[in-house]
């Protein structure tokens, strides 16, 4: 893991140079304030060069090409730093020309001797607003180091470099992080691409609008059903009612029917009884008229039939 971190870094790593060599901007005692959670930084500096000074226009500083800055955000990401930043002010040499700075007719290039020149510093400015931290926008850290570091300038040799074990080891602790935010992005962009889109979240919700509106349907005719269940059942528990009534109306009637059938059955034998006495009575009754009407005729027969002997005798 310690080579291949050491060639990673040593890949992006040009010939030595000296700190003191560089002609870095000088910043102002005042030069960065934060207005409303965007943060901002003025810098007064001027870049030396091979042929010269060179003065960088602030639209030239703010100028980042697309397809460079899209490439070098994808190395930032992926954790090549170096490699990244290398090829960002490789670009930006490519894209901007060197000037000569002439002075008095006379060529003022570093380390040359002869009467100093007199460049006089301008100002840029750069301001930042985003969410998240400015590390973490390869696109304004690139923008940053085009304007400390000249296009030109070399990277320091990992081979010669002070401190190189303690810096292998940062470096691998680095790419063992990166590694880590990596795979911890993939799994966020994982995450949100299995987020559905804002159409199928319309269609989910249409979907679901339209089952509320039927269960809500459904809900109200169950209500209105219930409802007429609710009446027939007062009008089964009326009817219920009305039925117990008729029942002991009934119920009474039965029993009065039975009485008056018991009733008239004593009085058809009753009845009977009467008219069999009765019969009997006047059966007995014509029977002793006839037997006087009989004893009288008799007796007159007797009569009769003595005075008719006593005429026959005489």
């Amino acid at each position: 893991m310690e080579g291949d971190c050491e060639d990673l870094v040593a890949s992006a790593a040009v010939p030595d140079w000296s700190i003191s060599e560089l002609d870095l901007p000088q910043v102002s005692d005042d030069s960065a304030d934060q207005i409303g959670g965007s943060v901002s930084f003025n810098f007064v500096f001027c870049l030396s060069t091979e042929h010269g000074f060179e003065k960088i226009k602030p639209r030239d500083s703010d100028r980042v090409r697309t397809s460079t800055g899209s490439a070098n955000a994808e190395r930032i990401r992926s954790g090549d730093v170096s490699e990244a930043l290398t090829e960002v002010l490789r670009s930006e040499g490519r894209d901007r020309p060197l000037k000569k700075a002439k002075a008095n007719g006379l060529d003022h290039r570093l380390g040359v001797s002869g009467e100093a020149a007199v460049v006089k510093p301008f100002h840029w400015q750069f301001s930042y607003s985003k969410d998240c931290p400015i590390t973490e926008d390869p696109d304004s850290v690139a923008h940053l180091v085009r304007h400390f570091k000249p296009a030109g300038c070399p990277l320091p040799s990992l081979r010669n470099m002070t401190e190189r074990e303690a810096y292998v080891k940062m470096a691998m602790a680095h790419a063992k992080a990166m590694e880590a935010n990596n795979e911890f992005a993939a799994t966020l962009e994982n995450r949100l691409q299995d987020v559905p889109r804002s159409d199928e979240i319309k269609k989910v919700v249409r979907e679901l609008k339209l089952g509320l509106k039927m269960a809500q349907d459904r809900e109200r005719a169950n209500a209105a059903q219930l409802a007429a269940a609710e009446k027939l059942g007062n009008q089964a528990a009326s009817l219920e009612s009305r039925m117990r009534v008729v029942s002991n109306e009934r119920k009474s009637a039965l029993e009065q029917v039975s009485f008056l059938e018991a009733k008239v059955e004593s009085s058809a034998n009753k009845f009977s009884d009467d008219l069999r006495r009765a019969t009997y009575d006047a059966k007995k009754a014509m029977a002793d008229s006839y037997l006087d009407v009989l004893v009288s005729l008799k007796e007159k027969w007797e009569k009769k039939k003595a005075a008719t002997d006593c005429e026959a005798r005489l």
